[in-house]
């Protein structure tokens, strides 16, 4: 049992630091596709690890304690910045997580082993986390334009990065800085250990708050996509459609119907996971010829929509027009001796005071004509003898 009472009050900031790593790692162990999770765990780890033996290990000149803290203290900073990079899919550079590290390391192992300085070790680790950190600041800047969670990780590590360099100039203002053994017994370097550890659960709360963030995000992305197209659901599109209906004024929104011609003849003789190839490619060809804004859902079968913001009725005509020649003219593989699909279109335009549900059922209308005009062709409401628009 430990009697000093100071010893006792640092022992809380390892004991943070392991918990916050069994929170990634049972994180992790739940989202094992997220490995980025057992990185940052590991980085805190090694933080518990090092602190701790700073602790009941003081450290003396050419003890090696230094040197064996220190490798503890780089791995840890190596560990954070693979694991930040790797969350937004960046490669770490190889100067920066092995010949950098090396290099310091080295340092330190001189200034401990064979020409003891604390002060030199103290100015190699703070400046050499720092700098391990900030070079990962450039693909990390990304985060600034995303969601409110990444813009406040972004500022977080970024301030995290930098603390280490006043943190370098606060650890040799005691005057017995320069003494490693009375320095880490005064209650100056248990404050500063204080707010090392009071940074760390900062970052570390707002790494969670981001993964718990990217979990939710998923899971709306599955419940709103369509597995086998990557379109939207009808759900998301009623969702999406109601930030556009009613249109803004002077704009018009219309939106095209598409159905598969003879579908039940491809599930029928070439099995359905042709079919579902089928729809596959349908649903690649759709998404590659609409625009950004352009909403486009899988209803359910082999029945497709394209909600169009903006847009009036002789523009999506054309779409659908294009829509059909490419796939008219794309061949299906899994089809031998069909080779391709086609498809009939419904387009219709939103009429003033109507939802969604009433366009998609003129749009369907529209559609039975289509089927009934000898399929793969695009019906307007007007060509299609239907009440033409005011």
């Amino acid at each position: 049992m430990l009697h000093d009472a100071g010893h006792f009050l640092a022992l809380v900031n390892p004991a943070i630091a392991l918990l916050l790593s069994l929170c990634f790692l049972l994180v992790w162990n739940h989202e094992r596709a997220r490995h980025y999770l057992l990185q940052v765990g590991a980085c805190y780890l090694l933080y518990a690890i090092a602190i701790g033996l700073q602790i009941i290990w003081p450290p003396r000149n050419g003890g090696g304690n230094a040197t064996v803290t220190g490798a503890f203290y780089l791995g840890s900073g190596v560990l954070l910045l693979r694991g930040m990079l790797a969350r937004i899919g960046a490669r770490s550079d190889r100067c920066t997580v092995v010949a950098l590290p090396l290099i310091l390391f080295g340092m330190l192992a001189w200034f401990d082993l064979v020409q003891p300085n604390l002060v030199a070790r103290i100015y190699i680790l703070n400046v050499g986390i720092a700098l391990i950190l900030l070079l990962g600041i450039a693909p990390l800047a990304r985060l600034r334009t995303g969601r409110t969670v990444d813009r406040v990780l972004f500022w977080v590590f970024l301030v995290f990065a930098l603390q280490f360099l006043p943190r370098t100039v606060l650890t040799l203002a005691p005057v017995g800085a320069h003494d490693a053994a009375v320095l880490t017994r005064t209650a100056y370097w248990l404050w500063l250990q204080a707010t090392l550890a009071l940074m760390l659960l900062t970052l570390a709360l707002t790494l969670l708050a981001a993964t718990a963030q990217d979990v939710i995000d998923r899971l709306r992305h599955e419940r709103d996509t369509d597995p086998l197209t990557q379109l939207h659901t009808r759900r998301s599109l009623e969702a999406l459609a109601a930030h556009h209906i009613p249109p803004r004024p002077g704009e018009k929104l219309s939106v095209l119907l598409c159905d598969l011609d003879f579908f039940k003849f491809i599930n029928d003789n070439y099995g359905h996971s042709a079919g579902d190839a089928v729809l596959t490619q349908v649903g690649r060809i759709i998404a590659a010829g609409i625009r950004r804004r352009d909403i486009a859902a899988r209803l359910g079968g082999e029945e497709f929509v394209v909600l169009l913001p903006d847009t009036p009725h002789d523009a999506a005509l054309q779409l659908a027009e294009r829509l059909r020649q490419t796939l008219e003219q794309t061949s299906i593989d899994v089809l031998p001796g069909m080779h391709t699909v086609t498809a009939s279109f419904g387009v219709a335009t939103l009429r003033p005071g109507e939802d969604l549900e009433a366009l998609l059922m003129r749009a369907d209308n529209v559609l039975y004509v289509a089927k009934n005009n000898g399929r793969n062709c695009v019906e307007w409401e007007r060509e299609a003898g239907l009440p033409a628009l005011a």
